[in-house]
């Protein structure tokens, strides 16, 4: 593996765990009477950049090395279900993630100009959906990376 490639699929590691870790703050600050919207407006879309940034670098890290350095000691090794079923399932995910959290990004500056309950509540559930949504994706690439 490169320099390069290492330092993708770290900043790939980091941004995705960062943002996760942001969705779980609004999904708890969602859940007060009245929340701070710009105070979640801000952090919804830096977790939108994040999940965008992290799946840029793991996209060409899958591109140029994964599927032919990795990939296939995965599925020659004890463990090919991690990638069979793991990382596929991860692959399909995650092309949601990015779009769903900018969705959440453009409902929270929506209601920073004009609350709203309803679309307080749908945020929320955005917000918690994205969340099982990271964090499966996550443990999937640490399933994933355990098996090689």
């Amino acid at each position: 593996m490169t320099p390069l490639l290492a330092t993708l699929l770290i900043t790939h590691v980091i941004a995705g765990i960062i943002a996760i870790s942001m969705l779980y703050v609004l999904s708890i600050h969602l859940l007060k009477r009245t929340p701070n919207f710009v105070f979640l407006s801000r952090i919804g879309w830096t977790a939108a950049l994040l999940f965008w940034l992290s799946w840029a670098t793991s996209a060409y890290y899958y591109v140029t090395y994964y599927g032919k350095a990795v990939k296939p000691r995965i599925l020659e090794g004890t463990y090919p279900a991690g990638h069979i079923f793991f990382m596929e399932a991860k692959e399909h995910v995650f092309l949601v993630l990015p779009f769903a959290v900018l969705s959440l990004a453009v409902a929270l500056s929506m209601l920073r100009r004009t609350p709203d309950e309803k679309l307080k509540r749908a945020a929320q559930m955005l917000a918690f959906v994205c969340l099982v949504i990271g964090t499966f994706t996550a443990a999937a690439g640490i399933i994933v990376s355990g098996s090689v």
